[in-house]
């Protein structure tokens, strides 16, 4: 997994399934599908927004991607702030246009589409990861990708209701004796 320079160490951590890690280091022109999802600046206008996705598909069309599929970024609430700095001056930004792209690629080029991402100022966090066609075609289709399992129900929660003590009543003598069982027990304890 490829992580945006930001990110910090003890940032969360979201585990995909059907993904792996990606080696930026290879010589290997082999090809492998790839998914980068990005956040871009909250701040940008939809122009803005259009040019810096452009700038992207550029920049991977370059580097000889073959597009698998895409999603164009919408305004979307953060689950955290992030920081990023911009103009020597960090920033927090709790939103952002997520977007994603997947794209086939060889393994030598994936290095050259990270540096271009790290060099992009509008470009607030990014995540590049492999995939599969499959899975992408199953994103695009709306396939659910995540299964949250339900607990069965099992009645309400509710506050245990005491069982009623019998009698209501107590002599004196029998009073007196409880007390003093109570009494020996908690002697017993210590």
């Amino acid at each position: 997994m490829v992580l945006s320079p930001d990110m910090q160490e003890n940032d969360t951590m979201i585990e995909l399934t059907e993904v792996g890690a990606v080696d930026t280091g290879g010589d290997d022109a082999v090809s492998s599908v790839y998914e980068i999802g990005y956040h871009l600046l909250p701040t940008l206008s939809e122009g803005e927004v259009q040019q810096a996705v452009s700038g992207l598909m550029e920049g991977l069309k370059k580097e000889g991607a073959v597009f698998v599929g895409d999603r164009f970024p919408a305004k979307t609430q953060l689950a955290y702030p992030i920081a990023k700095r911009v103009n020597s001056k960090r920033t927090r930004y709790d939103s952002a246009h997520f977007g994603w792209v997947a794209f086939e690629l060889s393994k030598d080029a994936i290095a050259n589409v990270k540096t271009m991402l790290d060099a992009s100022p509008a470009v607030l966090r990014y995540l590049i990861v492999t995939t599969s066609k499959e899975a992408v075609a199953a994103a695009l289709a709306g396939g659910a990708t995540f299964h949250l399992a339900t607990a069965p129900v099992t009645g309400s929660i509710e506050k245990p209701k005491r069982a009623a003590e019998g009698g209501g009543e107590m002599s004196e003598t029998a009073l007196d004796e409880a007390l003093k069982d109570i009494a020996a027990e908690d002697t017993k304890a210590e």
